[in-house]
């Protein structure tokens, strides 16, 4: 009797272990998300020993010149606590400014989004899988819009203006 339940709860358990499961079936978080940004261009550095045959990616921000995802990239900015670091008005404080169009990592819709996308070393955090693509691509525009138009002076504490370099 007993090796009959031992044999029986056996059974069981290997049917139950190699039975088919389910998939499932639900939006990854990047849903319709085609781009890989593994290798995105960046016109001023090419690193060393990049392979001359492969070419980066050259993304493109599906929402440029969008009003409604500037919008919603403004509404973004506050949610995701962007203005603790780089200020209300993307000024900067303990993060860079966002409004001098000086870009450390680089300032097209690519870089950029690669920036939010993978974060950078001292602070700027990886939003990539966190949030989706396409408010990824919302921020890039609110962001970009931030400097646009503006040439925003760099004055030192003695208010000598401080050449623009670097950075």
């Amino acid at each position: 009797m007993r090796a009959s339940i031992i044999v029986l709860g056996t059974t069981v358990i290997l049917a139950a272990a190699t039975a088919p499961r389910a998939v499932r079936q639900g939006p990854s978080p990047n849903a319709g998300a085609t781009d890989s940004i593994r290798f995105v261009a960046h016109p001023d550095n090419i690193p060393p020993g990049f392979p001359s045959t492969d070419r980066p990616l050259a993304l493109k921000n599906p929402y440029e010149g969008n009003v409604q995802a500037l919008k919603t990239g403004a509404q973004l900015y506050v949610a995701y606590n962007c203005i603790d670091c780089h200020g209300a008005d993307g000024s900067g404080a303990m993060g860079p400014s966002l409004a001098d169009s000086r870009w450390h990592f680089g300032g097209t819709p690519a870089e950029v989004f690669e920036s939010i996308y993978q974060g950078r070393p001292d602070g700027m955090p990886t939003w990539g899988g966190r949030i989706t693509n396409d408010q990824i691509w919302m921020l890039v525009t609110y962001v970009r819009s931030l400097s646009a138009g503006k040439d925003v002076a760099t004055e030192n504490f003695a208010g000598a203006t401080v050449e623009r370099t670097g950075h």
